[in-house]
């Protein structure tokens, strides 16, 4: 019952983050939210920092299991890590993948620059990169893809421009093209 409570808690944590951004993430109302006290919700988190790194680090589990998993079905294995990197992280679309950019932007936004949740975070990118480069392409091929893959994540997290839904695909297809040379 307690994992359950603490799955509760954090599904109305991402919920409200996801919603509201950052402003919404109120103790109060993740606890109503998941149907328990504020007692309760202090009980598995004893205060929001908690909660967010929580939050955090359950969103890079859930990363890490796809990029798994991807890579696993992934039949073509020089490149096979960069290709789940690269459609865990952006559809066709040049969308993410998931709304993990948006929850980022919150997660992000409420941990500060100097957060130890963050330093998990670059420490993620350390070991997705270290895969990416042993991953039987060209390195700087696995980087480019990579990058490309970040900065099309990060342009629809900030809103910037948006690549035309044709074009995007292009884009898509030309980075998958990229892992098989």
């Amino acid at each position: 019952m307690e994992q359950n409570a603490r799955a509760q808690i954090l599904n109305a944590a991402e919920a409200r983050l996801l919603a509201s951004g950052p402003a919404g993430l109120v103790l109060d109302a993740v606890a109503a939210d998941a149907g328990i006290s504020k007692g309760g919700l202090l009980y598995h988190f004893p205060n929001k920092e908690a909660l967010v790194g929580s939050l955090c680090d359950r969103m890079l589990a859930r990363f890490d299991e796809e990029l798994v998993a991807l890579s696993a079905a992934d039949p073509e294995r020089p490149g096979a890590w960069t290709r789940a990197y690269l459609s865990s992280t952006v559809t066709e679309e040049g969308k993410p993948a998931d709304n993990s950019a948006q929850l980022m932007a919150g997660i992000l936004s409420t941990l500060g620059r100097d957060s130890a949740h963050l330093e998990k975070v670059r420490e993620h990118f350390v070991r997705w990169h270290a895969k990416l480069e042993s991953d039987g392409i060209d390195p700087t091929t696995a980087k480019i893809v990579r990058l490309a893959a970040d900065g099309l994540w990060l342009s629809a997290l900030l809103r910037l421009q948006p690549i035309e839904p044709e074009p995007s695909s292009s884009v898509f297809r030309a980075l998958r093209d990229m892992t098989r040379r």
